[in-house]
């Protein structure tokens, strides 16, 4: 299918009214990205990440009425719009779960933990078999960081054990720690999409929801858990510190991913009640695991 993007720069303070005026002119979603060369810095938790200018990218059917737009556009915009056409384009649709479908291969971590596509047939000796479809959501075990944890998931005994997936993306950490043996998992995001993306990947893999909670950081209690995983950037890392630190219990473990080799020793400094193992590496992402002291 086809459909029209419209691009426009703004500064980054006008963009929350232009994105709630685009989405309510009929567009069906809305990109961001730095419209300069600032540097992108990430977000704290449930944030946009806004430079000085931003460039947005907003996708309509191609029936829309861009004359409307357009006169929506002047009437928030004004001076900062001035009198240039829109940058219209055309765009074809691409379905990013069927993107990687057909071109995922199989993983194995561990030597016993495979992730494979939803329909695709894992090895007749596979001991444990996370078939998933990631749709919109962040999560399919080829990212460095990612699958740092999934080696760690399947390297260690985790029969038994109550676990928090924090950032869950697509679910694939949580769910896989079920197969893995854990008793419980909760899986936390603050996107819709994760949400129902992990739902659904449970649901691929027989996992029910006496094993499987999906929520909101909101609505996550404070009970300490045997263990956490945090596969998410540096600077939530460190906001979330005394979160992180609370679900964890005693003699629990922490493991964290998702942070670059040179921000390790600031995120660590965050957790002070924990002691780390020696961190592992791969393609410059880092994951690293610790014991909360007190066990």
């Amino acid at each position: 299918m086809t459909w029209l993007s419209i691009r426009l720069s703004m500064p980054a303070a006008r963009v929350d009214a232009v994105s709630d005026l685009l989405l309510a002119a009929g567009a069906l979603s809305i990109a961001l990205r730095d419209a300069g060369d600032a540097p992108v810095l990430e977000p704290a938790p449930g944030e946009t990440p806004l430079w000085p200018h931003a460039e947005l990218d907003a996708l309509f059917p191609l029936d829309a009425d861009l004359g409307n737009v357009r006169a929506q556009l002047v009437g928030e915009l004004g001076s900062e719009l001035g009198s240039a056409a829109l940058d219209v384009r055309f765009v074809e649709d691409a379905d990013w779960s069927q993107t990687w479908r057909d071109h995922a291969v199989r993983y194995c971590f561990g030597d016993r933990l495979w992730v494979v596509p939803r329909d695709a047939d894992p090895p007749h000796d596979a001991t444990a078999v996370l078939r998933l479809d990631p749709g919109m959501a962040f999560g399919t075990g080829g990212h460095a960081t990612t699958a740092l944890c999934l080696d760690w998931l399947a390297s260690h005994e985790i029969e038994g054990c109550s676990v928090v997936d924090y950032g869950a993306g697509s679910g694939i950490l949580g769910i896989a720690a079920l197969l893995l043996g854990a008793a419980n998992v909760v899986a936390v995001d603050h996107d819709e999409q994760a949400r129902l993306a992990t739902h659904a990947n449970a649901t691929y893999n027989g996992i029910g929801t006496d094993r499987l909670r999906v929520i909101a950081p909101d609505e996550l209690a404070t009970t300490a858990h045997d263990l956490v995983l945090a596969n998410i950037l540096a600077v939530p890392l460190m906001t979330l510190a005394p979160r992180l630190t609370e679900l964890v219990k005693p003699g629990g473990v922490l493991v964290m991913s998702g942070m670059l080799v040179r921000q390790l020793d600031d995120v660590l400094a965050c957790y002070p009640e924990f002691d780390f193992a020696p961190a592992r590496t791969r393609d410059d992402w880092i994951m690293v695991e610790g014991t909360r002291a007190g066990g």
